[in-house]
């Protein structure tokens, strides 16, 4: 049986609303399809994470320009940008793969990641995400986000993160 749902999101530098194993009320159409994959895979494998290889291209392939994969490693550093979509290389302003969050020159991005990444993997769940206000970008744009971040692994211990980030604009 899965563990609850848990909510509030824990404090720390990024102003959003957060839901740690289960989706926010009204989800977008996508990630909600995204994260029906994610629990077929769960449910497929009957492990406590699903393997890195559950999710790809096929299951991701209406989100794949909006899709980041992270590796998580046992030692330092702990979490690296392992794939990055297209659109969110063009909201970065650079490809960022291969780059521990660690050495992100972007000290803001860094803490949100850092704080993201560390509570899928100390929970080992889902995290769904939707930031309503704004999410400033290295370009200095504003934009709304809505994100899905999802742990894979072995043995229950989350060895890659694979996270779907839709922007757009700012609500009224």
């Amino acid at each position: 049986m899965p563990a609850p749902a848990e909510s509030p999101r824990p404090q720390g530098p990024y102003p959003a609303e957060w839901s740690i194993r289960t989706l926010l009320a009204d989800p977008h159409p996508h990630l909600k399809r995204v994260y029906g994959a994610w629990q077929e895979a769960l449910a497929r494998e009957g492990r406590p994470l699903p393997r890195a290889g559950a999710l790809g291209p096929v299951q991701l392939k209406q989100v794949l320009p909006d899709v980041h994969v992270y590796d998580v490693r046992p030692d330092h550093p702990r979490f690296t940008f392992r794939l990055i979509g297209t659109r969110m290389v063009d909201y970065l302003g650079s490809n960022l793969s291969g780059t521990a969050i660690a050495d992100l020159p972007m000290s803001k991005l860094r803490e949100v990641l850092m704080e993201i990444l560390g509570t899928v993997d100390s929970r080992a769940a889902p995290v769904h995400i939707k930031a309503l206000h704004a999410v400033a970008l290295p370009n200095g744009d504003q934009r709304s986000l809505e994100s899905l971040w999802l742990p894979f692994g072995d043995d229950g211990i989350v060895s890659r993160v694979i996270a779907v980030s839709l922007l757009g604009d700012l609500p009224p």
